[in-house]
């Protein structure tokens, strides 16, 4: 009984623990790793941008909508509104300062593309300014 009684707090301590390694695993770098659609049906000022996850909702039709892509190890793709209407998604790198709250994109010659501040976010919702 004694062997069993073992067991079970050891299992009982590897599952508190795994449970809280997760809990601090959500930062915002795991909040961003996903494609974001611009929302801005949604935006009521001019200097906070709206980006919802790309599968969030149908989104009403539009000549062009802005995307980005944030993947692990600070891999991203971003749309990019061509003057022919083929609009097509360019490779890039991204970084995420927790500090600044400031998310830089960079294209693949590492010149910087975009710089926004991230106002808000939360796993359906990204607010840049």
């Amino acid at each position: 009984m004694e062997k069993y009684r073992k067991i079970i707090i050891v299992i009982f301590s590897l599952i508190m623990t795994m449970s809280f390694y997760n809990c601090n695993e959500i930062t915002p770098e795991v909040f961003l790793q996903k494609s974001w659609s611009r929302s801005y049906e949604e935006e009521i000022s001019k200097e906070i941008q709206i980006y919802r996850p790309s599968n969030y909702k149908e989104f009403p039709p539009s000549r062009y909508r802005e995307v980005f892509e944030f993947e692990a190890n600070n891999v991203c793709k971003y749309l990019i509104l061509a003057e022919n209407d083929g609009h097509y998604m360019e490779n890039g790198k991204w970084e995420y300062n927790e500090s600044t709250k400031i998310i830089k994109i960079f294209n693949s010659n590492s010149e910087i593309k975009y710089e926004f501040e991230v106002v808000e976010l939360t796993n359906d919702l990204l607010k840049l300014r």
